[in-house]
């Protein structure tokens, strides 16, 4: 696994395969292990780039907050790209990594070929008002105890997670490893970074690729953003995977690759 300095930072990143660039970019407390179903199907055909966000994975995590923001984050990506001499992409980016997607696509419209959104939004989406407080709580435990302990605070009180994995236990040690793979700054910053974003719902038609818009059915956060998406930006498409939530590239590989790879042939590089 590679480390490239980016604006300053040490930042892991995968790169495989060869042909048109697919870059992938991950969601809160995820890595670029959250693409290994992704990246093993589309590196015969395509050269694939996943990047672990600052505080993520493996990639080192500033101790500061100021020194984490979506435009902080789209320009890091930027920054790879340049580095690894991509001139267009296709950037796919999952929840938090959605938001850095929209963002690069609105800062460098000439390096981007299309956009694929997986359950994200322009800026707003539901959240039931017990959230903040939990989320404040696993903050604290994240830094007197360690990230095991918000990782267990959340397993016993999220009724979001629990029902979810209710359904799926087999995402039990998934969600477990995400979160200790994860840095304490990288947790707690990166979450006051969506807070601190601008929403871009306003700009969604200043998008001109074509754009695959996915969801998971269940996800009923994400519901309305989605809509909200698939509106805005003129050349989209929105695809739902049903019986599957927020993370419908992990819980639904197989479907999720079909429909990437059929939005993927179809792009004029």
């Amino acid at each position: 696994m590679p480390v490239a300095n980016i604006n300053g930072m040490e930042l892991n990143y995968e790169t495989t395969g060869e042909g048109e660039a697919v870059v992938f970019l991950h969601g809160m407390t995820g890595s670029t292990q959250d693409w290994a179903n992704q990246m093993s199907v589309l590196s015969p055909k395509y050269n694939v780039v996943a990047l672990d966000q600052r505080g993520h994975g493996k990639s080192a995590a500033p101790p500061r907050e100021e020194q984490y923001s979506i435009p902080i984050f789209a320009d890091d990506v930027f920054a790879l790209l340049r580095m690894l001499d991509v001139k267009k992409c296709c950037l796919v980016g999952h929840s938090v990594g959605g938001f850095s997607a929209l963002q690069f696509a609105l800062e460098h419209p000439d390096v981007l070929a299309a956009l694929v959104l997986v359950d994200t939004s322009s800026g707003q989406f539901a959240r039931d008002p017990s959230f903040t407080q939990l989320k404040q709580k696993q903050d604290e435990l994240a830094r007197s105890q360690g990230m095991e302990a918000a990782f267990e605070y959340g397993m016993a009180n999220n009724p979001i997670m629990k029902e979810r994995l209710q359904k799926h236990p087999e995402f039990g040690e998934v969600t477990r490893r995400k979160m200790l793979t994860t840095s304490v700054d990288g947790y707690i910053y990166g979450s006051s970074a969506i807070g601190k974003w601008q929403p871009v719902t306003p700009r969604l038609s200043e998008i001109k690729v074509p754009a695959l818009i996915c969801w998971g059915e269940e996800d009923l956060g994400f519901t309305e953003a989605v809509q909200v998406l698939k509106e805005g930006i003129v050349d989209s498409e929105l695809v739902t995977f049903k019986d599957v939530g927020h993370n419908p590239h992990e819980e639904a590989a197989d479907a999720f690759n079909e429909a990437l790879l059929k939005f993927l042939s179809r792009i004029k590089w």
